[in-house]
């Protein structure tokens, strides 16, 4: 075998796997360049968790530690492994064996802790979660909650509120109403007019049934009976 063949066997077997860093990256196509010592590869691309039907997007970062591989040691169809902790973006940043988490640069979280059965996630103030399904939107801030949708269906056996509620439009109950005044107030105050379709009890008298016994001419009548 001459020393040509034996040379190329050696660079092959060399460049079969090597450790690298991200020194360049494009994200239309999804490509990056790596650095090996002083050399720096062409555009590779990278693995990613899933690439079919169900495909899953998380570029790689700068400096980030990865594992470059090269099929029969041809750098010509290398790809790249990222995903080895380091120093450069601050390790692990966990240790409990407990947990799978995500963590995101700008500080925000997702965490499932299958221990506690507890499932986290975290946004910076200012940001919010959002759920939409179709034109189904829940937004979640610090500042509150908005829910948009065209029907929304409380199958709740029982619930309690802690604060004021308002309804800007129409309240319609089925269930009949009930309560009591707070703060020293009345239990019921109306702006403008008020229609009943049936009786009326006010004290225990009825409104509509109740009768006064009169108390002579020009006196005022008794109080309801």
């Amino acid at each position: 075998m001459i020393d040509y063949e034996l040379g190329e066997i050696d660079r092959r077997m060399a460049c079969l796997t090597q450790s690298a860093v991200v020194e360049a990256i494009t994200y239309d196509p999804p490509r990056v360049k790596v650095r090996v010592g002083d050399w720096v590869s062409d555009w590779f691309k990278w693995q990613a968790g899933a690439a079919g039907k169900v495909r899953v997007w998380r570029p790689p970062s700068i400096d980030e530690e990865v594992a470059v591989w090269a099929p029969s040691g041809d750098l010509a169809s290398a790809f790249v492994a990222p995903g080895y902790y380091t120093d450069q973006h601050g390790g692990a940043g966990r240790s409990s064996p407990d947990e799978t988490a995500t963590d995101y640069p700008d500080g925000a979280s997702e965490v499932y802790d299958h221990e506690r059965h507890e499932y986290r996630v975290d946004v910076p103030a200012g940001g919010r979660i959002l759920f939409r399904i179709g034109d189904t939107e829940l937004e979640l801030r610090a500042d509150g909650v908005t829910l948009r949708t065209q029907q929304l269906l409380g199958d709740i056996p029982d619930s309690t509120f802690t604060g004021n509620t308002t309804t800007e439009k129409r309240l319609t109950f089925n269930g009949g109403m009930q309560g009591k005044g707070g703060d020293g107030g009345p239990a019921v105050q109306v702006e403008g007019g008020a229609r009943y379709t049936d009786d009326i009890e006010i004290g225990g008298k009825s409104f509509i049934k109740h009768s006064h016994m009169e108390q002579g001419d020009g006196a005022p009548v008794s109080p309801p009976l």
